[in-house]
């Protein structure tokens, strides 16, 4: 089965501290593959150096491209991720989020079919939205793009079941079209799939009772 997204030696560094160190990571096109880990154990910052947020060495591919530069970048290469930094969309509607997101395709539609609170709320500036309403638009816009990969970053906390329910439905859809999905989780409960994989302390291990991905 194709790596749809590949990372190796994947490293970040910050004040002389190891904050992340992933030797090896494949998820294959068409997988849904999550990765468990306690508060502060590297999930962020892991889905931030894969998304280019933050500073990193390492190689990460999308699809047998080498992906490198500033998350616009990234995203234009296939990648998507959803960061769960207390970073808040700003300075356009929930509408206008969308649209620039998914470069004005029909997918735009289809986000606010699948989350009828962010439909409700189209014509309000993003930076009015409470924080569940910010973490849905913030997870629909990654979804917007179409990406190859897909990566998402505890997408689920302190939301309503039904969102939350509606946010699994959309990762596991992704899996189905052949999108690669990494699901970064704190509470195995709100997975869509048993862990594959664990993080602590920034390094990446396999699950003790590892089961494969929804493919």
């Amino acid at each position: 089965m194709t790596a749809g997204l590949y990372v190796r030696r994947l490293r970040v560094v910050a004040g002389g501290r190891l904050l992340l160190d992933v030797g090896e990571l494949q998820i294959p096109e068409g997988a849904l593959v999550v990765v468990s880990g306690a508060a502060s154990s590297g999930k962020t910052v892991l889905a931030a150096a894969l998304g280019g947020a933050v500073d990193s060495t390492g190689e990460v591919e999308v699809r047998g491209r080498r992906l490198e530069g500033a998350p616009s970048q990234r995203r234009r290469g296939g990648l998507a991720v959803s960061l769960r930094d207390g970073t808040r969309i700003v300075g356009c509607t929930v509408d206008e989020a969308l649209t620039l997101a998914s470069g004005g395709h029909q997918r735009r539609h289809e986000a606010l079919d699948r989350f009828p609170a962010l439909a409700a709320r189209r014509a309000v500036l993003a930076q009015l939205l409470s924080g569940g309403e910010q973490q849905m638009l913030q997870v629909a816009c990654s979804w917007s793009a179409e990406p190859a990969a897909l990566v998402l970053d505890s997408p689920t906390v302190g939301l309503a079941e039904e969102v939350a329910r509606a946010v699994s439905d959309l990762a596991r859809s992704e899996a189905e079209r052949g999108c690669s999905v990494l699901w970064l989780e704190q509470d195995q409960r709100a997975a869509p799939t048993a862990a594959r994989y664990r993080i602590t302390a920034g390094r990446l291990e396999a699950a003790a009772a590892s089961v494969p991905a929804t493919d």
